[in-house]
């Protein structure tokens, strides 16, 4: 993407709706045109000031106002600045559609996989509370001591099992029918005012670990607010109710650690947005990225909710238990 692809971009306006060239200058078009009230060039007078110098200023203005946006500390703008000098100009241009296609699935897939997590996991503690077998159970000689223990792995087995059959269900589809071109593409290719030059199959794979992990730890939650409520209904109602919340709610970006926090849910870091979160967290020197976070963000919390389900389970059944004894 040189000065000779925007000359002949200015020159040939009227172009079918198909093809590489296409794609290029609908890439182009959308840096160009992405916020047309803070005066980019948009209107079709000034494509004719459509040059290549042009592209990647404004390309780095945009970056800059995100930058702003997300309150990024000055240190974060150094790292994103490096990592801009670091993506070799001009761009060589990749389609990145079928990528686009598979990226936009996780959020959908995400969203739908809890909802099924929450319905078939919601009576793992209460179910026998509601049926009022928890005191047969949980009173004979080993039941207190493993069953905690064997409903948890049996949880994490299951959200992993479905997390995995919903991930092929959705994800499948989009790759035969849309196709898998361009995954050795940069990122920024995929999403135009990112700065991260890792491959797409990278990005697409930690997509994914996110997924799975978020699987994880919505099963974990679900069967601790089992546990802890003693009623499926409740604990499935809650689970909706987050989940509604964070597909409808924000938090204002300038309330920093609170707006990130939200962000790293797992349906909300899967979002399907060409705003990159910009954010960084720096753990041992090193800058990790939303997706990095995330990820032991999910570690931390599910072996914490881990925790908290043994130990309200002890309380409930095993001083129950040993008083009886």
């Amino acid at each position: 993407m040189d000065e000779n692809f925007f000359t002949e971009m200015r020159e040939s306006a009227d172009q079918e709706e198909s093809g590489l060239w296409y794609s290029a200058t609908l890439y182009a078009r959308r840096v160009f045109r992405y916020n047309e009230s803070q005066s980019l060039l948009h209107s079709s007078e000034e494509q004719e000031k459509w040059t290549e110098d042009i592209f990647y200023e404004t390309r780095k203005r945009v970056i800059d106002e995100f930058a702003d946006a997300f309150y990024l500390t000055r240190k974060e703008r150094e790292y994103w600045d490096e990592m801009e000098e670091i993506n070799p100009k001009p761009f060589i241009y990749r389609s990145t559609t079928d990528v686009q296609n598979l990226r936009d699935t996780y959020q959908f897939t995400m969203t739908i996989t809890c909802l099924l997590i929450a319905v078939f996991l919601s009576g793992s503690f209460a179910g026998e509370s509601e049926d009022k077998t928890d005191a047969l159970i949980y009173s004979s000689k080993y039941g207190h001591k493993y069953a905690v223990a064997t409903k948890l792995m049996a949880g994490c087995t299951f959200s992993l099992v479905i997390g995995f059959m919903m991930f092929l269900m959705t994800h499948i589809p989009v790759a035969i029918f849309s196709g898998l071109h361009g995954l050795d593409a940069p990122w920024y290719m995929v999403m135009p005012f990112s700065v991260m030059s890792v491959k797409a199959w990278q990005m697409l794979l930690l997509h994914t670990v996110v997924y799975m992990l978020g699987c994880i730890l919505t099963g974990l939650l679900v069967m601790m607010l089992s546990l802890l409520l003693d009623k499926s209904m409740a604990a499935a109602g809650m689970v909706f109710t987050v989940i509604v919340c964070d597909l409808l709610g924000s938090v204002p970006t300038h309330m920093r650690v609170l707006s990130q926090i939200c962000y790293l849910t797992p349906i909300s870091v899967l979002l399907n947005s060409n705003v990159p979160d910009m954010r960084l967290t720096k753990l041992f020197g090193t800058y990790l990225i939303s997706f990095q976070t995330g990820s032991l963000l999910y570690l931390l919390c599910g072996l914490l909710l881990v925790i908290v389900t043994v130990r309200i389970f002890r309380r409930r059944y095993c001083w129950k238990n040993d008083s009886g004894s």
